[in-house]
């Protein structure tokens, strides 16, 4: 929408160093599992090696999730075994979910993406251009965050897990295996005997790296996708807070005219980041209730301190996934929101007087609340995760009470 009044604009000749900044962390994480999207310069034998990419994905997830499920539903086992397997079972069925919801929208995301250097290229203001850094250092940040906080809390439970041997008994023989961080369903194949056991291990290690990079990668496409279009919106009100200045040879009419351009822009790129991210949002706010719930049942029931640890670093980790979520739709519906409010407080009265009403139509369009949603149900917003905790802790005391 706003190219056709840049083309003319001096372009930024940084602005791949820029734009590298922002989308830098998610490549790293999205590109090795097939999900970050394809050029349109990609040729055929790309596109064969991502969908053999994507195959080979797709694959070691449900490998490690399916036979999990089977085992909570069908094992003969006790209450408190099939307790202990839906945590891990969850988390692996939620990246295949996110996964399947990155592929579907390769296409909405190579647009968002394209949005976004369009941006960078025309940030020819110095000003205007330190603004978009800091937004889009913001949303490297929180990727980086999101990164740590997931590696350490699922690859420390998998690894601990991992390579902690069990013992069993077969007659009178007594035998160890290594204990697998998502449980088996022993009559697909029996898991207890070498080499099925390390191979099935090696297999669920190789998984935990694609669900992990799927949870980081879709965290942080939404973190930058939410700060380059607050930077954006940063930039709309800095040049409302300039309209009535007329020092740069501009009139007031074409000051406006770029101003609600430049508006609708950003927005257009805020609808398409909810597009984007609407079912990942969902997976995550149900997902997540449903893990925060089960982390405080085994904080009840784990007897080992050395595992109870582990916990508490899925908790923090699975906690602060929700938190970012709900941070960057908050912060989204509030700059939308400021944009209004800036637009009343400059000195619209030094205006000429149909310069002056024109503003009333960019307040009218920010009056109207722009939001994140989960599935188009839920908004997703600060109360949002305030009402995670508090379903999660209802769903705990009803678990407590039916299990224990």
């Amino acid at each position: 929408m706003l190219n056709s009044s840049r083309e003319n604009s001096t372009i930024n000749i940084g602005y791949n160093q820029d734009y590298e900044c922002s989308i830098q962390v998610n490549r790293w994480f999205l590109k090795p599992i097939g999900a970050w999207p394809r050029t349109n310069e990609s040729t055929g034998t790309d596109r064969f090696l991502v969908k053999l990419l994507n195959l080979v994905c797709h694959s070691l997830i449900v490998f490690t999730f399916a036979p999990c499920a089977l085992f909570i539903l069908f094992e003969d086992t006790n209450l408190e075994v099939r307790m202990n397997a839906i945590g891990p079972m969850s988390h692996w069925l939620m990246s295949e979910l996110n996964y399947c919801c990155l592929l579907l929208r390769a296409n909405d995301i190579r647009s968002c993406l394209k949005h976004m250097e369009n941006d960078w290229k025309v940030a020819r203001q110095p000003e205007h251009r330190e603004m978009m850094l800091e937004n889009a250092k913001f949303g490297r940040f929180i990727a980086c965050i999101a990164a740590l906080c997931m590696n350490l809390g699922v690859c420390s439970y998998t690894i601990i897990t991992g390579f902690r041997k069990t013992v069993f008994h077969v007659g009178n023989e007594t035998l160890s295996m290594f204990q697998l961080p998502c449980p088996f369903y022993t009559k697909l194949l029996d898991v207890r005997f070498s080499p099925v056991n390390e191979i099935v291990l090696g297999m669920q290690l190789m998984s935990v790296f694609i669900a992990n990079s799927v949870t980081v990668g879709a965290c942080g496409l939404a973190a930058v996708l939410a700060t380059h279009a607050c930077g954006q919106l940063d930039v709309v009100m800095s040049r409302l807070d300039n309209m009535v200045d007329s020092r740069k040879g501009q009139t007031s009419d074409s000051k406006l005219a770029y101003i609600v351009e430049h508006h609708l822009h950003a927005l257009s790129l805020v609808l398409r980041t909810e597009k984007v991210m609407n079912l990942i949002c969902l997976v995550e706010l149900v997902g997540c209730t449903l893990n925060l719930c089960l982390l405080d049942y085994y904080f009840l029931t784990e007897k080992s301190k050395e595992t109870l640890a582990i916990y508490a670093i899925v908790y923090v980790s699975m906690t602060f996934n929700i938190f970012i979520f709900c941070y960057i739709g908050e912060r989204i519906t509030d700059q939308c929101t400021k944009v209004g409010k800036r637009a009343y407080m400059t000195n619209w009265y030094c205006l000429p007087h149909k310069t002056a009403a024109g503003l009333i139509l960019l307040i009218s369009r920010s009056s109207m609340v722009t939001k994140i949603t989960a599935g188009k149900l839920v908004n997703i917003s600060l109360a949002t995760f305030g009402d995670v905790f508090k379903t999660s802790f209802t769903y705990f005391n009803m678990l407590r009470t039916v299990a224990m």
